[in-house]
């Protein structure tokens, strides 16, 4: 008996797919953080304001309450905490002194490879072994694209559209 071939998955079934697949990862990367947040000693929420910091390579706390979608207020006592906790720290701007911009410490950087170092590495060797250079480029791609499509559905949301009446 000849098996008969498969059928391709329309181009639609396969964003669907890849849509499943990349909630997916994001729910088991909420997870992975949380716990790592509790290693470190710090609420989930800290824990966003690191990574959009470390990520962006320092932030305003204007740009930082952008990026994570909440008020300014709710960024001022995270960056007290988080101070005292000696994960971040303050500097003024170089480019206008009147700013104030935050940065990790080495201590966060410390602590954090200790959690994601692992990872990371377990990253490398996998995604290196199953992709090419160019299927590489085509993720980085597609994650840079739902990054855009993620930063305004940020301002979407955070400049009042569907709230309630």
């Amino acid at each position: 008996m000849v098996a008969k071939p498969s059928r391709r998955a329309s181009k639609s079934e396969l964003v669907a797919r890849l849509i499943a697949a990349f909630r997916a990862a994001g729910t088991q990367d909420g997870a992975i953080e949380e716990l790592a947040a509790r290693r470190l000693g710090i609420s989930a929420m800290d824990l966003r304001f690191l990574n959009a910091i470390e990520n962006a390579g320092g932030l305003t706390a204007g740009e930082l309450a952008r990026a994570v979608g909440v008020t300014t207020g709710a960024v001022t006592g995270a960056l007290d905490r988080l101070e005292g906790a000696g994960f971040a720290r303050r500097a003024p701007d170089p480019a206008d002194r009147r700013r104030v911009r935050v940065a990790v410490t080495p201590e966060f950087r410390a602590r954090a490879e200790s959690i994601w170092g692992p990872i990371a590495a377990e990253w490398q060797r996998r995604l290196a072994a199953r992709f090419t250079a160019a299927e590489l480029e085509t993720i980085v791609a597609f994650l840079e694209l739902t990054g855009e499509i993620g930063g305004a559905q940020v301002e979407r949301l955070a400049g009042g559209a569907g709230k309630p009446g």
